[in-house]
């Protein structure tokens, strides 16, 4: 009963929410409506994270000495066996009825918090006739004609830039755009998308042995309907293969896991760092050989995907060394050392601190899922750029790995969007001074108090 309630408690939020549009003249508003919808993922969260202590202090208690404990029956990678168990329907169709109509009701509303959206619409028209958007920005003269039928074009951003996101996502854009190259459909699609995502982690679950219905820690959280539903953006398309990339490596299946990272890398970047992790399993058990053979399975799939934007001789990067120099917004570490250091300087000391924080995690033999989590923390707090969407790479293994000070920002990271309101104020695309020391210093604080330990 309780977690239907939740499910109708949310659902009224978001209808009352979709009376503020557009999102972008009604910031301060929403977001106590974005506030009062994202503190019961806090509670949730801390009451999961009590449930797993809970439950390892019981794993790990004293056995009775007059009954030895069985042998653990471990795989050739020195993990435990567990029998497969049959998947379970119902909890999942709770879990994604809900979620629909949370998506459906921001459907409604316009994406007037991002323009995002209309990039991918271009961009997948682009493809879809032929042309090569890394090569060409919407400003190339050749691109002209499309702009009569493309009414998208008015709402890109930096048009003079091309294309940023990976080959794998520019084919979905084309095959979107080929059917109906418009916002609407593209959000409609994207919602699609995420609903196979959040099927996917539900399956995840429950191979790991864990609740399904934790999964409305992602299924139901109020910025990763708003980010989908609500602005269209595509995280679920690259989300969706590192959750099969882990269901591969669960159900013992390396090599799958390893095409799963591929396809995740050609889809954004960042989502083949699972690989990582998944090779580092293999090497640290003498499994050099499959581990070389997954890394060289990764760069097949990816490569097959860049292949047709790269026949001219030019690599499918397109503005991603534009992004990687120049933008900055809403950062925590980077825009306290560039106020010391300097900009490019700064930008320096978080790539070296990220490739140190990354050589961190992979020094601990860790599951390759826990891996990826924290590895993306540490992009988090590093990253000069962290828009609110980001988090949804954080958001979406919360049941697998329910941390109350991660969860807390997601719910704090909204606040980000009073860019909107000094916009509107004539103040400039800057965020109010105290909006990151509440966004990363409330979390830091959780942390230290209830999980540093």
């Amino acid at each position: 009963m309780a977690f239907h309630a939740l499910g109708a408690a949310l659902l009224g939020l978001a209808v009352a929410s979709t009376t503020l549009d557009p999102f972008t003249e009604n910031v301060p508003v929403w977001l106590w409506l974005m506030l009062a919808s994202g503190l019961p993922f806090f509670v949730l969260a801390r009451r999961c994270r009590a449930n797993d202590i809970a439950r390892l202090e019981a794993e790990a208690a004293e056995p009775d000495d007059d009954v030895p404990p069985p042998e653990p029956v471990l795989d050739a990678y020195g993990r435990r066996r567990r029998p497969p168990k049959p998947i379970r329907w119902a909890p999942i169709a709770g879990v994604l009825f809900w979620a629909l109509l949370l998506r459906l009701a921001l459907l409604s509303t316009a994406p007037t918090l991002s323009d995002d959206v209309h990039r991918y619409v271009w961009e997948g028209r682009v493809t879809s006739m032929g042309g090569d958007p890394f090569d060409q920005s919407p400003m190339d003269p050749e691109l002209a004609p499309l702009i009569v039928d493309a009414p998208e074009w008015q709402h890109i951003n930096h048009r003079e830039l091309p294309a940023i996101y990976p080959p794998a996502a520019q084919w979905v854009f084309a095959g979107i755009a080929s059917l109906a190259a418009d916002a609407a459909s593209f959000r409609a699609a994207m919602v699609g998308i995420d609903l196979v995502t959040i099927l996917v982690l539900c399956v995840l679950l429950q191979v790991r042995g864990l609740p399904t219905r934790r999964a409305v820690l992602y299924a139901w959280h109020p910025l990763v309907v708003v980010e989908v539903a609500g602005s269209g953006h595509y995280e679920p398309l690259a989300i969706l293969p590192v959750l099969a990339a882990l269901i591969a490596w669960t159900l013992r299946a390396p090599l799958a896991s390893f095409g799963f990272a591929g396809l995740a890398f050609a889809t954004k970047y960042v989502g083949a760092a699972v690989a990582l992790f998944v090779g580092r399993f293999l090497a640290a058990r003498r499994r050099w050989g499959r581990a070389a053979l997954g890394f060289l399975v990764l760069a097949l799939v990816a490569g097959i995907l860049a292949v047709p934007f790269a026949l001219d001789g030019t690599p499918p990067f397109g503005s991603l060394g534009t992004y990687a120099a120049k933008w900055a917004h809403n950062g925590s570490v980077f825009p306290v050392l560039a106020a010391y250091v300097g900009f490019q300087p700064a930008r320096l000391v978080v790539a070296v601190l990220l490739v140190m924080w990354t050589l961190r995690v992979l020094s601990r033999d860790r599951d390759p899922a826990q891996g990826f989590f924290m590895l993306f923390v540490g992009i988090v707090a590093l990253s000069p750029v962290v828009h609110p969407w980001y988090a949804l790479w954080l958001i979406v293994l919360l049941p697998l790995f329910p941390r109350p000070s991660v969860t807390l920002f997601s719910v704090l990271l909204p606040l980000s969007y009073l860019v909107w309101t000094a916009e509107a104020a004539a103040e400039g695309w800057s965020l109010p001074g105290w909006v990151p020391w509440v966004e990363y210093g409330l979390p830091l604080v959780v942390w230290q108090l209830t999980e540093r330990s």
